[in-house]
């Protein structure tokens, strides 16, 4: 839910109201109590590139602010509630003591996502492979990189039954892993669309 706040220039308060954290929700809410508003400042978040992209194709004049420096400001406040933060961000969007973050496009925030994805997935890649120990048995698995890796692993621990319950397991996800780094990877030969969706 999104708590809203809509004051006049004087800074008198003539809607208050909560709806919906979407796009129409909030427009409806703000339509309702100012169908001119100048300015409608939302806290940057998580939510904040898509509430702000939705509201500026709604035709309202959606700004994002530096949530820093947002709290500094709300941080005077005595009560701390969803309205009360509403009520401080609508003072400091009418007295214009804000700043603002420049919100990136969809298609910026999709290939963030992406890369974000395949790093972490990369991550876990190497994560699972460390945990295939087999120094300890003085088995040593060399220089073998990318599909050998799991090759090399086999031939090493074939005559062991306990190694193999283990390690096929961790195996496995390595090699699911890898196979998902490759389909996010942005030079798949499909742009910047990971194969999985084209």
């Amino acid at each position: 839910m999104t708590a809203v706040c809509v004051l006049d220039g004087a800074g008198k308060v003539i809607g208050r109201g909560r709806c919906s954290s979407t796009p129409d929700a909030i427009a409806g809410v703000v339509r309702e109590h100012a169908s001119t508003a100048v300015r409608i400042g939302l806290e940057a978040g998580q939510l904040s590139p898509w509430l702000v992209h939705g509201l500026r194709q709604l035709g309202l004049p959606a700004i994002c602010l530096d949530a820093r420096h947002a709290k500094a400001a709300l941080s005077l406040q005595i009560n701390k509630t969803d309205d009360n933060d509403a009520l401080g961000l609508a003072h400091i969007v009418r007295t214009g003591w804000y700043r603002e973050v420049a919100v990136k496009s969809m298609d910026s925030q999709t290939t963030r996502a992406l890369l974000m994805a395949r790093a972490q997935l990369v991550s876990q890649r190497q994560t699972t492979a460390n945990l295939i120990l087999l120094k300890t048995f003085g088995l040593l698995v060399g220089q073998a990189g990318g599909s050998r890796f799991a090759v090399r692993v086999r031939e090493l621990i074939t005559d062991n039954p306990a190694l193999v319950a283990i390690v096929e397991p961790l195996l496995t996800v390595w090699q699911t892993l890898r196979e998902q780094v490759a389909d996010l990877d942005p030079g798949c030969g499909h742009g910047r669309t990971p194969r999985c969706v084209a």
